[in-house]
């Protein structure tokens, strides 16, 4: 029977150094605070964060513009992703114990999916719950952010950080 791979936890930028970018230590808010991402009240908290999240994310969404400027939408959308994964995996998992009858060909290669089916909903929740902290963060970081704009005239232009190329086309 094969053994279970861990799924790892992903893996910060490359360019993230974890000595740097989170400034004066701070400790995490939650036990389940993903050790990828910055504690809130540190300086890279936010790229940290976005880091992560498209880590968990589609490759495709790294095209989308909003998604860079807003990082508590790309929250919410990784953690509604979750939770139909977890719901996918969960009736995978009840559809695969309905079918382990003894009259089945392969006798060996259900409880291996119903494993498998398992696993996933397993980590997909737990990543779920690291997702809805980070979620939650930053909300409360960009709503202070937004209180402190500038809105006088003549105010300093908010900085631009660079956005990714248009998303390829799928035909």
């Amino acid at each position: 029977m094969a053994r279970p791979i861990p799924h790892p936890e992903p893996t910060p930028d490359p360019r993230h150094r974890p000595d740097q970018p989170c400034g004066a230590p701070s400790p995490a808010p939650s036990p389940h605070w993903p050790r990828a991402v910055c504690p809130p009240a540190s300086a890279g908290f936010e790229q940290s964060a976005k880091d992560w999240l498209f880590e968990l994310a589609p490759a495709r969404w790294w095209h989308e513009e909003l998604l860079h400027r807003q990082p508590a939408e790309l929250a919410r959308m990784v953690r509604l992703r979750l939770e139909a994964d977890v719901i996918a995996m969960h009736a995978g998992l009840r559809a695969v114990t309905r079918s382990m009858l003894p009259r089945d060909p392969a006798p060996g290669l259900l409880p291996q999916a119903s494993e498998l089916y398992t696993r996933e909903r397993d980590w997909a929740r737990a990543m779920l719950e690291q997702v809805k902290l980070v979620e939650e963060a930053l909300r409360t970081a960009c709503g202070r952010a937004r209180r402190r704009r500038p809105t006088a005239v003549g105010a300093a232009p908010a900085l631009r950080t660079r956005m990714p190329r248009q998303r390829p086309s799928t035909g």
